[in-house]
């Protein structure tokens, strides 16, 4: 590809940034991997956020991914509700990581305005659909939103640049012994999501675990603008691994992640192993993030989150 200098489009976002949907279920790790997204405007181009139910019910995380865009000043970015239960299961949630309301002590104000309009596997339809080129698709929440796009539009793979997941497990899970959380709460979903004919990067729990900074990391980025108090804040009250933020940092730094080849199945059968993620390495159409620069991740993150200091 000939080298280009950056242009900006009328909305003052680089022409060159990656163009993303998130799908997520915000969640304090949502929520991270949302702030740190749109801290980087020239690098990812964030067009639009839809929500489904998984840490929290579907109306909780639509609610929270409109506090999360306006605290991070981006109240124009469009929200949209999705799916309220898996394909096929009861919904689990996950309030008592999260919190009641998904983002447990963040000390964000309620949204000053509701999600849009509209579904979200509607939205993705649209959004794919009009747009010129293939988006990026970043799934850090159960893949519900994303199956019934493809159910209902399988053409559209076409249209999906990258799938970049956050979920399953080659070891043990965290849901069940054998199944990480996203995975398990709609595995039926991720087994039609993940076998998309587009490039599909899953970034699993046995790489984020680890990714578990001492609260002295969160609380130095409280002077971070509403977006820094509020994951000071979260983590305080009770803290997780950056598991979603994981796919926003590999999205806009892909220097820092080891990847290899890979084939994806998920286990649907009823059982102990409902929810598995089998994952044969070394030759496949998906690729799996192995590793990860963990210093220099931490180091990166926290340097991009002094975007929101100029911020009341």
């Amino acid at each position: 590809m000939q080298d280009m200098e950056p242009s900006s489009d009328d909305r003052g976002v680089a022409v060159t940034a990656l163009p993303v949907i998130f799908d997520c279920d915000p969640g304090k790790d949502d929520a991270f991997a949302l702030f740190l997204a749109l801290a980087l405007p020239d690098m990812l181009d964030v067009r639009a956020v839809t929500t489904v139910a998984g840490n929290a019910p579907v109306d909780r995380t639509a609610g929270n991914a409109r506090r999360i865009v306006e605290a991070a000043g981006r109240p124009d970015i469009p929200v949209f509700a999705g799916c309220a239960r898996p394909m096929l299961r009861a919904l689990d949630t996950a309030e008592h990581v999260h919190g009641l309301d998904g983002l447990g002590g963040s000390g964000l104000p309620g949204p000053r305005r509701g999600p849009l309009e509209g579904h979200a596997v509607t939205a993705l339809i649209r959004l794919l659909d009009e747009s010129p080129a293939p988006l990026t698709v970043a799934a850090v929440g159960p893949l519900t939103n994303i199956a019934m796009t493809l159910i209902a539009r399988p053409d559209l793979a076409s249209k999906i640049a990258r799938l970049a997941a956050m979920g399953g497990a080659v070891g043990r899970g965290n849901a069940t012994d054998a199944a990480e959380f996203n995975i398990h709460v709609d595995p039926h979903a991720a087994h039609v999501a993940l076998a998309v004919e587009a490039p599909v990067t899953l970034v699993t729990l046995d790489v984020t675990r680890p990714l578990r900074p001492p609260l002295a990391w969160f609380e130095d980025m409280e002077d971070c603008g509403p977006p820094g108090r509020a994951l000071a804040a979260m983590w305080r009250e009770s803290p997780v691994s950056l598991h979603d933020v994981a796919v926003a940092a590999l999205l806009a730094w892909p220097d820092l992640f080891d990847l290899e080849a890979c084939a994806i199945r998920v286990e649907t059968g009823d059982g102990a192993q409902l929810g598995r993620t089998l994952i044969s390495r070394g030759s496949g159409p998906a690729r799996i993030v192995t590793a990860v620069d963990e210093t220099a991740l931490k180091h990166r993150i926290r340097k991009t989150m002094n975007f929101y200091k100029s911020m009341s």
